[in-house]
């Protein structure tokens, strides 16, 4: 672990999103921010829920979390060795439908390119799969 990283790893179960949520508002504060704290738990939520869903199909695994600060950026980098996922595959929601003619799910990876400013995945066979978010901060003497 480096001086400015924080990490948790949690067994992917739902019960455990609470703790994730704590996570990410103990890591904010000790790295000397609470910004968009609500947006960044938000997002992380939305991304461990596809991964307990979608990656680990329900049966359990792995997340592992780290928060740092890069620069001016809050970085949130999230590891699993559940199934690939091709963020491209998913077609963006149509917003404008009823809600009744709405597709369920898939709004995941749209809320998490709402609520931060960078969103990028990658899969490896042997390192699993990668999904790093960022959150530039403004400094507090520019609000």
């Amino acid at each position: 672990m480096k001086d400015n990283q924080l990490e948790l790893e949690i067994e992917a179960k739902p019960e455990n999103l609470t703790v994730v949520a704590d996570f990410i508002a103990t890591a904010m504060r000790q790295l000397g921010t609470e910004q968009d704290m609500f947006e960044v738990q938000t997002a992380v939520d939305e991304a461990c829920t596809n991964i307990m869903l979608h990656a680990y199909s329900g049966k359990g695994g792995v997340i592992s979390i780290s928060c740092e600060l890069q620069d001016h950026d809050f970085v949130v980098t999230i590891r699993d060795n559940g199934k690939p996922f091709d963020p491209t595959s998913v077609p963006p929601p149509d917003l404008q439908a009823d809600l009744d003619k709405r597709r369920i799910g898939g709004l995941g990876m749209y809320l998490m390119s709402q609520l931060m400013d960078d969103v990028s995945y990658s899969s490896n066979v042997e390192k699993g799969n990668k999904l790093v978010m960022r959150k530039p901060l403004t400094k507090t003497e520019d609000k």
